[in-house]
């Protein structure tokens, strides 16, 4: 069975509820979707496994890899993983990702398929890529290519749970130790696990324009050309700088499971890339202008400090 887990940093529980109504928005056939993180009070209304560690600050990894052993409990197998700042922004392709994906990794004998594809601006890893019946996946099995990465993926379950499990074996168990850890080529997780791990490629899905295509190739094209000037930008003090001007953060997906790159908020508050791709849309969703209120209300210089700790 299949469900979607969603992970909530604490400083940012009150974006919870605006990510469940953008999930019901832009995915109304949804699976069952969960919350974890939060305790049955602060949840409310919304479908959740609540969290057992009440102390603050709360290990991250801790209440995952107890809301995974909990829904292998109920029976499920799989999930969509995501944290409660990358939403769906647009519709999803609701055919693909309930079955489609789950089926073709099932056949590959894979635990793991990212939703932020290999054909984004982002990763130049040189894997290798699957034929067009399965969708052009990359398989991740070079040692620099993004395994168990926490943009919005399909994960066995069990997998999920057991690398939340070994980073709790450390002294810190938050989302970025997490990727720090089972990212690792000598992560201590079995090697069938490692050798599946996938990325889809949104380009081979969507029904868009040869040319279109070959555009959005060119772009990436030159984007890694230019990323490849950010060591020389740094050496000389403007790294900073040139990463704005190129946009590596300002990036929206528009896969089967649209997404901004970087997420709906940034240290605290709004992220001020996805503010200023808003500011370009013509007649932006009226739940992504409510992301923006919100946003600007909830947000504040105690909760930027939380984000860095």
């Amino acid at each position: 069975m299949l469900c979607i887990l969603v992970s909530v940093y604490h400083p940012y529980r009150w974006v919870a509820p605006l990510t469940a109504r953008l999930i019901e928005e832009f995915w109304p056939d949804h699976p069952p979707v969960f919350l974890c993180g939060l305790t049955s009070e602060e949840a409310g209304d919304l479908p959740h496994v609540p969290c057992r560690e009440e102390a603050h600050p709360r290990s991250w990894a801790g209440f995952v890899k107890d809301a995974c052993a909990e829904l292998r409990g109920r029976g499920y197998t799989q999930c969509y993983f995501l944290g409660e700042d990358h939403a769906p922004l647009a519709p999803c392709d609701s055919g693909y990702l309930l079955g489609t994906l789950p089926r073709v990794l099932e056949e590959l004998g894979g635990v793991y398929a990212g939703l932020m594809g290999w054909d984004n601006r982002r990763y130049t890893t040189r894997a290798p890529v699957l034929g067009k019946e399965h969708g052009r996946m990359m398989h991740l099995t070079v040692p620099e290519a993004p395994r168990f990465h926490l943009h919005p993926s399909l994960w066995r379950l069990e997998v999920l749970e057991a690398c939340a499990q070994l980073v709790t074996r450390g002294p810190k168990h938050t989302p970025w130790q997490f990727e720090r850890v089972c990212d690792r080529p000598d992560a201590d997780l079995p090697e069938e696990w490692k050798r599946g791990c996938y990325q889809i490629c949104a380009d081979a899905l969507l029904p868009a324009p040869g040319w279109r295509k070959a555009g959005r190739a060119v772009e990436r094209f030159v984007f890694h050309r230019l990323m490849a000037l950010y060591p020389v930008a740094r050496k000389l003090g403007k790294g900073p700088e040139f990463w704005d001007a190129v946009g590596f953060d300002d990036f929206f997906y528009s896969g089967p499971y649209p997404m901004f790159y970087s997420g709906i908020m940034s240290r605290g508050r709004l992220n001020p890339f996805l503010r200023r791709w808003l500011g370009r849309r013509v007649d932006p969703h009226p739940l992504l202008v409510e992301v923006m209120r919100v946003s600007d209300e909830m947000a504040g210089p105690e909760v930027a400090q939380a984000s860095l700790l």
